[in-house]
């Protein structure tokens, strides 16, 4: 949870219980209900108040991102997918003897690693990295888990050595296919640091033509 996500539940927790509190000497007094009947409602009304500002919170939140809900769906239960074959991944990185192959998996896992959390950070960028999440990251994760499975297995055969050659190299074209899909999930990063840069330099050859 981060410092954002955190504010806005403590602020919607108070709110709630301050609600909740209030809406008890109502039912309590004004409505005449039981004690325990008067707690419970008012339980109810702190809760239907915590739900109603958090989906209030999260409707604000994929406006800014310019999202809707349906897509906000979508791309989480990819993202959920994602989540599960990146920690596949990081657990072939621990069966490897091989430095080579350590190396590879190492950077297969940080370049994975890495996209899914500037998707799950911004949502929006899943559209950028669809390849990654479709293709890509299916392919790593089942080429590493048989490459860890058969270079684990004793008395290899000439046949599954060089199997083991051809998936290495393979992995390093998955890496430049993942290095790919990371520039492209933030191409929109590199155009507004162009941007700045290009204002900068204006910016300071005009001071310069003024000296």
């Amino acid at each position: 949870m981060n410092m954002n996500t955190f504010l806005q539940f403590i602020l919607r927790s108070v709110i709630s219980v301050s609600i909740g509190s209030a809406s008890f000497v109502v039912y309590l007094l004004s409505f005449e209900l039981s004690f325990p009947l008067s707690l419970l409602s008012a339980a109810a009304t702190g809760i239907a108040i915590f739900y109603t500002i958090k989906g209030a919170q999260k409707g604000i939140w994929l406006n800014k991102k310019g999202l809707n809900r349906k897509e906000y769906r979508y791309i989480s239960k990819n993202l959920k997918e994602a989540r599960e074959k990146v920690k596949r991944l990081q657990k072939q990185q621990l069966k490897v003897r091989s430095l080579g192959a350590f190396k590879q998996i190492l950077e297969i896992n940080r370049l994975s690693r890495r996209i899914f959390q500037l998707v799950n950070k911004d949502p929006k960028r899943y559209y950028r990295a669809e390849s990654f999440f479709y293709y890509h990251l299916d392919s790593v994760v089942e080429l590493t888990e048989k490459y860890t499975f058969l270079a684990a297995q004793p008395g290899k055969s000439k046949e599954t050595f060089l199997s083991l050659q051809q998936t290495r190299s393979t992995l390093d074209e998955l890496i430049d296919t993942l290095e790919k899909d990371l520039q492209l999930v933030l191409a929109d990063d590199m155009d507004h640091l162009n941007m700045e840069l290009t204002f900068a330099h204006k910016h300071l050859s005009h001071h310069k033509d003024l000296k």
